[in-house]
């Protein structure tokens, strides 16, 4: 393989991913959140009520790492979030998202998916897919 392309293309990747990453980071600073803070909250309300662990919420996560208590104790101030000790274990910490949670998810649904509209309307369909195929192979 060429490495001047094989390095192109990885540092295009990575640059493009930052400023996408910064496009949906300004739609959430407006509403007082993270991306680590909205992809938890996305975790939680997937869970359809059901709690998570601090594991669970941890492997799920698409910046994965070891802040994930430190992001969810933020979210326990804004009170988006709920924890308690498990009733099946008491050495586990169960992990939901509050009402308060969910009313903000929903408030920003549209935006996001505005704004996903918009770093996507260059491409088709099928760009999209073909994308998609291509990431899965890295």
């Amino acid at each position: 393989m060429d490495q001047v392309i094989v390095k192109n293309v990885v540092t295009s990747i990575i640059k493009k991913g930052t400023e996408l990453t910064e496009a949906i980071n300004d739609v959430l600073k407006k509403n007082g959140l993270t991306i680590q803070q909205f992809n938890v909250l996305r975790i939680l309300r997937g869970r359809n009520g059901k709690p998570a662990r601090l594991s669970d919420v941890s492997c799920l996560m698409i910046h994965s790492n070891s802040n994930t208590t430190r992001v969810i104790d933020k979210l326990l101030e804004k009170k988006l979030v709920h924890r308690q000790q498990s009733k099946t274990d008491r050495r586990k910490i169960d992990i939901t998202i509050t009402s308060e949670g969910l009313k903000l998810l929903k408030q920003l649904d549209q935006p996001i998916k505005d704004r996903e509209a918009v770093l996507v309307s260059n491409l088709t369909q099928n760009d999209l897919v073909q994308m998609m195929e291509f990431l899965e192979k890295l």
